[in-house]
């Protein structure tokens, strides 16, 4: 396995995360608001009401589950050990995007702390989904 497949297994699977998950989002943001938004606070005010932030739990910890199946396909082989630095650079991140991050106080707590728990795992999930079906093949 080459260092350049390991990181392109790992940033992949990041990467599909952030793109299903923005996608999602503003979309589903969009479509609630009816129409476009002109600036980030009405995004905000959109997007955090409970049942769109309860669904961006959910919408996310499935992505998060696709990302990891994502990494541990491309990676072939080790596919928890890629999974794992995936899952675990999401974590910091997301950790870092909601402490310190630009729009970090826009976010309820408890959204925060269930992405925060959830996604790794989720990762680990997907990864451990994909390495069960590649033994099994």
């Amino acid at each position: 396995m080459s260092a350049i497949r390991s990181i392109i297994a790992v940033m992949g699977g990041i990467a599909v995360i952030s793109l299903v998950v923005e996608a999602l989002e503003f979309t589903l943001v969009t479509a609630v608001s009816g129409g476009s938004i002109a600036d980030m606070s009405g995004y905000f005010e959109v997007r955090n009401r409970p049942t769109i932030l309860t669904a961006k739990v959910v919408y996310n910890t499935l992505a998060a589950v696709l990302g990891g199946y994502t990494t541990a396909k491309i990676a072939g082989t080790r596919e928890l050990i890629h999974t794992g630095v995936a899952a675990v650079i999401q974590t910091v991140a997301l950790i870092w995007g909601f402490t310190l991050g630009e729009y970090a106080s826009f976010t309820p707590a408890w959204t925060r702390i269930a992405l925060v728990l959830l996604m790794g795992p989720a990762m680990m999930a997907g990864g451990m989904i994909r390495a069960k079906a590649r033994t099994e093949s």
